[in-house]
C-alpha cells in the first residue's frame, strides 16, 4: 500500500480499474437483480427487533401472536417485521388453521449465528 501525504484524486483510468475488480471479487453486487435480493437481505436483519425474531425462531416456529407474547411489542410491528424478514428470504410463512406460522430459514444464517453468540 502507498502512503500518500496529500489525498490526491483517482484518474479515470484507475477508477475503471477498481470498479472492474470490485466487478471481478464481488459479482452478486455489481448484477442489480441479485443486488435487490442481497439488499433486502441484509435489511432483514438490520434491526434490533428482527435479530431478536431470528433467536426466537432459531428455537422453534411459531405463530404471530407468540412473537408478540415473547417480545411484549405491537403486533402490528412484529407483523412490520416479519414482512420485511420475508422478502429478504430470512423467514417463511404457511398457514396452519387460523394460524400464520414463521419458519426461520436456518441454512441462510448459519454462518452468521456465532456472531450473535460471541462476546465481541
Amino acid at each position: 500500500m502507498v502512503v500518500k501525504t496529500a489525498w490526491e484524486l483517482k484518474s479515470n483510468e484507475e477508477m475503471d480499474n477498481i470498479r472492474q475488480l470490485a466487478e471481478s471479487q464481488f459479482p452478486k453486487i455489481m448484477v442489480n437483480a441479485e443486488l435487490d435480493s442481497l439488499s433486502a437481505f441484509f435489511k432483514g436483519l438490520g434491526d434490533e427487533t428482527r435479530l431478536k425474531i431470528i433467536s426466537l425462531l432459531w428455537i422453534e416456529d411459531m405463530c404471530m401472536c407468540e412473537i408478540v407474547a415473547a417480545l411484549g411489542g405491537a403486533s402490528s410491528t412484529i407483523t412490520h417485521h416479519l414482512k420485511i424478514m420475508e422478502k429478504g428470504g430470512i423467514v417463511e410463512s404457511g398457514r396452519e388453521g387460523k394460524f400464520t406460522i414463521y419458519h426461520l430459514r436456518k441454512e441462510k444464517l448459519t454462518h452468521l449465528i456465532p456472531y450473535f453468540i460471541e462476546d465481541n
